[in-house]
C-alpha cells in the first residue's frame, strides 16, 4: 500500500545518504505526546540510517524498518540495501531505514545478564532517531524488524516475545541451533513473516496470534488470519530470503499496519488507504467568509453510499491532539469507519498554526473557533448536513478543543465525546498553558506573550457562562479517560479532571451525589449506572441521570483500565451509540433523535 495523500513534511539534511548516527546509553526519551518510547540505561551505541531523498510524512504517519545484520560496518548496511533492494524500498514508500550495530560479541538474543541489554539498545535506536542529525522521525507503533540472520533473527524473536508493543511486525528467517523461547515470552498477537522451516516460531504464533483461517498465496506462501481482526496475521514462506519476499512482506504485511500503544500488548490496527477509501483533502485553503486571508487545511470524508445523496445526514468533526496531523487523528479515531455503518459525514480539521488548537479561543493568536465555524458553513452547503445533528469529538489538545466549543456554544452542537483531556480551554488561560506548550515546543510563538494577570478568565469562559445564565441549556458529553494517563485524580476537588467532571454534571442539572468515598471502582467514582463493558473489565463505563430526565444519561465517563495516553477504537464505537441520541431543536434546546422522526 501507497498512499499518496499523506503529505511529505520532513526532508531530512541528509537524504537519500547512509549516514552513521550516535546512540547514546542514557537517551532519554522524547517528551513527545503518543510517541515516546521508555528505555533503559545501556552502553553507547552505534547505528547507520538511511533516511529517503524522497523524503518523509509527519513522524507520526511514517514507519521505520530496522535491519538486523550480524556484521557493524558501513558496508554490510550498504551491500543489504543493494541486495533486497531497500533504498528503493524506502524512496517509494517514505520510509526510514535503521541498521543497528551488535557489539562485538554478537546479538544477545538469550538475554544474558553479564552483557549488553539489546532490546533496550534497539528501543534506543528509535529514540536516538528523533534527536540525531537525520531530522526526521517515525511513530512508534510502525517499527519494523528485517532479520539478515539466524542470530538476528532470534534477537527480534526475542524483543517480540518480550515486548510485542515495540514489534509492530517482524521478518525473520530460522534460529541458532541453541535458540529457545524465552520463559517470559507474553504470547501476544504478532504480525510476522518467517520461513517455513522455523517450526519453533511458527507454533509460537499460531498459539499467540489465535489462528483459525489460512490461505494459499502464489509464490509458495500460506497466510494465516485472526478472525478479530483482519490485521494480526503471519505469514509462512518456503522460499529464500530476497528482494522479492522483502517487498512482499511490506506490501502484503508492514505497510497495513500498526500498533497502537493503548493497552499492555498494544492493538493492532490496519492502516487506512485514504486515496481508496476516497478521501478528499483541502490543503491550505481559504474560505470566502474569513475575510483574514488565512489558509486552512482539513479532510473530508464521505461515505460511498452518499456521495449522490440529497438525504440530511449527521456531521462529526474530529480534532486531532497537539503535534498530530488530520489523516492521523482519522487513524487514530476511525470515525470514516463508522460513518460508512451508521451513514454520517466526518471532516478532519488541522489547527491554524503549530499543530496545536487555540482551545481558549485567545485573540492573540488565529481563532480555530472562527475556522471551525466557517467550516461548518462550507460543509452544509457543500453536502445534506442535518444541522440539528453536528457532533464534536477529539483527543488530547483536541479533547480541550471538543469541551471548549460544546461549552461556548451549546446551541450548535447535539453532543460531545472528549477524549483524554479535561476541559482547559475553561478552566485554564493560554497563558497559564505556555509552560506546558513550550516544553512540547521550545520554538512556539507563545514564548513572546505577554503573561496575563492572575484572575483573569478565558474568552470560551466568559462565552460559556453567559450562554448558560441566557439559557439554561444541556449538553450529552461523554469523556473518555485512561487509568495510566492520569496526571490529576478524578476524586481531587482541586485537580482539572474532577473541576471538568463537576462543571458538566452542573451544567446538565445533575444533582450532586457525593458518594465517592464509598466507590468501590477503580475510578473513585460513583454514578446512577456502572457497568463494565467488556468480559476483562477493562471499560468501566460511568453513567449519570437528571432526576427529571431518567431514561438518558446526559453525562458518561468511559474509564480504561491500561489506558496510556492513547485511544481504543471500542471507545468511539461507545462515544457514537451516546451521541448519535441526540439532536439541536432551532431554539438551541436538546431533543432526542427519536421523538423528533
Amino acid at each position: 500500500m501507497i498512499d499518496t495523500m499523506n503529505e511529505v513534511t520532513l526532508i531530512s539534511p541528509l537524504a537519500g545518504k547512509l549516514f552513521l548516527e550516535k546512540v547514546e546509553g542514557n537517551v532519554a526519551a522524547q517528551n513527545t505526546p503518543e510517541n515516546n518510547i521508555e528505555v533503559a540505561v545501556g552502553e553507547n551505541r552505534t547505528m547507520y540510517v538511511y533516511a529517503p531523498a524522497s523524503g518523509c510524512f509527519d513522524p507520526k504517519q511514517t514507519q521505520v524498518l530496522m535491519i538486523l545484520r550480524d556484521e557493524a560496518d558501513e558496508e554490510s548496511a550498504a551491500r543489504l540495501m543493494v541486495s533486497f533492494g531497500l533504498d528503493k524500498l524506502a524512496e517509494e514508500k517514505h520510509l526510514i531505514l535503521l541498521f543497528p550495530n551488535p557489539t562485538e560479541l554478537g546479538w544477545n538474543y538469550a538475554e544474558k545478564q553479564d552483557l549488553e541489554n539489546d532490546m533496550e539498545f534497539l528501543k534506543r535506536c528509535f529514540v536516538s532517531l528523533a534527536l540525531g542529525k537525520a531530522g526526521v522521525a517515525g511513530f512508534n507503533g510502525m517499527i519494523f524488524y528485517l532479520a539478515t540472520s539466524e542470530s538476528a533473527s532470534a534477537m527480534i524473536f526475542t524483543l517480540a516475545s518480550l515486548s510485542p508493543v515495540d514489534a509492530a511486525g517482524i521478518m525473520i528467517s530460522d534460529f541458532p541451533s541453541d535458540y529457545r523461547i524465552p520463559s517470559g515470552a507474553l504470547y501476544a498477537p504478532q504480525v510476522a513473516y518467517i520461513n517455513s522451516e522455523n517450526k519453533l516460531a511458527e507454533e509460537y504464533l499460531r498459539k499467540s496470534n489465535g489462528i483459525c483461517g489460512m490461505n494459499s498465496i502464489e509464490g509458495g506462501r500460506l497466510a494465516y488470519s485472526n478472525s478479530n481482526n483482519e490485521c494480526i496475521r503471519h505469514v509462512v514462506s518456503r522460499n529464500k530470503l530476497d528482494q522479492e519476499e522483502v517487498w512482499f512482506a511490506w506490501e502484503y504485511l508492514f505497510s497495513e499496519t500498526r500498533r497502537w500503544r493503548n493497552d499492555i500488548f498494544g492493538t493492532y490496527q490496519r492502516r487506512t488507504n485514504f486515496s481508496e477509501r476516497g478521501f478528499e483533502p483541502h490543503v491550505n485553503e481559504s474560505f470566502p467568509d474569513l475575510t483574514d486571508g488565512s489558509t486552512h487545511t482539513w479532510y473530508e470524508y464521505v461515505p460511498p453510499q452518499l456521495r449522490d445523496s440529497q438525504e440530511k445526514v449527521p456531521l462529526v468533526i474530529y480534532f486531532h491532539g497537539i503535534g498530530c496531523v488530520p489523516l492521523y487523528g482519522a487513524e487514530q479515531s476511525g470515525w470514516h469507519d463508522i460513518a460508512d455503518r451508521d451513514n454520517f459525514i466526518v471532516v478532519y480539521p488541522e489547527p491554524s498554526i503549530e499543530k496545536r488548537w487555540n482551545v481558549w479561543d485567545d485573540d492573540r493568536l488565529p481563532s480555530d473557533f472562527d475556522f471551525i465555524f466557517a467550516l461548518i458553513t462550507y460543509m452544509e452547503k457543500k453536502y445534506a448536513i442535518d444541522s440539528t445533528r453536528i457532533y464534536l469529538s477529539g483527543f488530547s489538545m483536541g479533547s480541550m478543543m471538543t469541551n471548549a466549543l460544546a461549552a461556548a456554544y451549546p446551541e450548535k452542537f447535539a453532543a460531545a465525546a472528549p477524549c483524554n483531556a479535561p476541559h482547559l480551554g475553561y478552566l485554564s488561560t493560554l497563558s497559564g498553558m505556555v509552560p506546558l506548550i513550550m516544553k512540547l515546543n521550545p520554538k512556539s510563538n507563545v514564548r513572546n506573550l505577554t503573561l496575563e494577570p492572575e484572575g483573569k478568565e478565558s474568552a470560551v469562559k466568559r462565552l460559556a457562562d453567559s450562554k448558560k445564565q441566557a439559557f439554561d441549556y444541556r449538553m450529552p458529553v461523554i469523556q473518555n479517560i485512561g487509568l495510566l494517563d492520569l496526571e490529576w485524580s478524578l476524586t481531587d476537588p482541586d485537580g482539572p479532571w474532577r473541576k471538568t467532571f463537576d462543571y458538566w454534571k452542573e451544567y446538565n442539572g445533575i444533582a450532586d451525589q457525593d458518594r465517592e468515598t464509598e466507590s468501590p471502582y477503580e475510578s473513585g467514582l460513583i454514578a446512577d449506572e456502572n457497568v463494565y463493558e467488556d468480559l476483562d473489565q477493562r471499560f468501566l463505563h460511568h453513567k449519570w441521570h437528571r432526576e427529571d430526565h431518567p431514561s438518558k444519561p446526559l453525562y458518561e465517563l468511559i474509564y480504561a483500565k491500561r489506558m496510556p495516553h492513547a485511544v481504543d477504537l471500542r471507545q468511539i464505537e461507545l462515544a457514537w451509540e451516546f451521541m448519535k441520541q441526540f439532536s439541536r431543536n432551532a431554539d438551541g434546546s436538546l431533543a432526542l433523535v427519536h421523538e423528533r422522526t
